[in-house]
């Protein structure tokens, strides 16, 4: 009986296509690996510092804190998220041996019926800090308004200038590296946030921190590397 031809000839036929299409699927594969392995790597190192940053020890005599603002609920409401934050600077002012500044730091939005700032020094009278030790910052719009306004007025004073800051444990990381742009010597204290809250927030917090062009341009050299060093490997090996 006769060979039959038709599948030698179709795979003869096919060979040199099934070929580019292997190459170019592994291509796609290696590319894509490596994109999510050096995105993986990149979040995981930013979460460790994140972390990293709440457990190093810190000193507790500080002249001035500053409390980061966040949206209000119903436009005059401390949410939990702020009451938290607050609450940290409470703990902060009570356990110093010279009670410092507390500089409860926001503006005034416009879904807001008073200033951020005006809410949480509310909410300190509250828990008992005296009108003496508030000073109140009710111009800022941004994390880096935050610090700069706040700046200025603990500049406009005499004396020492020991200061920390105060907003959410995965906030810090970037309140810091604002700190430094601003020459602003400060330590930073976070406070916690209920953990089904984390990942989101650190994600915003990653994607904004990466935005700024410095940032950005360190992030694509290592994506590249991190993608020529996979390739490299695979054509080594193959």
């Amino acid at each position: 009986m006769a060979e039959r031809a038709g599948p030698a000839f179709l795979q003869s036929v096919s060979e040199p296509w099934a070929d580019t299409v292997i190459v170019d699927v592994t291509l796609a594969g290696l590319f894509t690996s490596g994109t999510v392995i050096y995105l993986s790597l990149s979040f995981l190192m930013f979460t460790l510092y994140s972390l990293f940053l709440m457990i190093i020890p810190r000193k507790k005599d500080f002249d001035y804190v500053i409390i980061h603002g966040a949206g209000l609920l119903d436009g005059n409401r401390v949410s939990k998220l702020l009451s938290d934050r607050l609450d940290k600077a409470i703990q902060v002012y009570r356990k110093d041996p010279t009670p410092p500044i507390l500089i409860p730091s926001g503006g005034k939005g416009n879904d807001e019926t008073l200033s951020e700032s005006e809410a949480m020094a509310g909410h300190l009278r509250e828990q008992g800090i005296p009108d003496r030790d508030i000073l109140l910052e009710d111009r800022s719009t941004t994390t880096f308004e935050n610090l700069a306004r706040s700046k200025e007025l603990i500049d406009q004073r005499e004396g020492r200038k020991y200061i920390a800051l105060v907003t959410s444990n995965y906030h810090v990381y970037r309140a810091i590296r604002y700190c430094k742009k601003l020459g602003l010597k400060c330590t930073g204290i976070g406070s916690r946030v209920a953990f089904y809250f984390w990942p989101s927030a650190l994600i915003r917090e990653y994607v904004a921190i990466h935005r700024e062009k410095k940032r950005l341009i360190i992030f694509l050299i290592g994506w590249i590397l991190c993608l020529a060093i996979i390739f490299w490997l695979w054509n080594s090996l193959n």
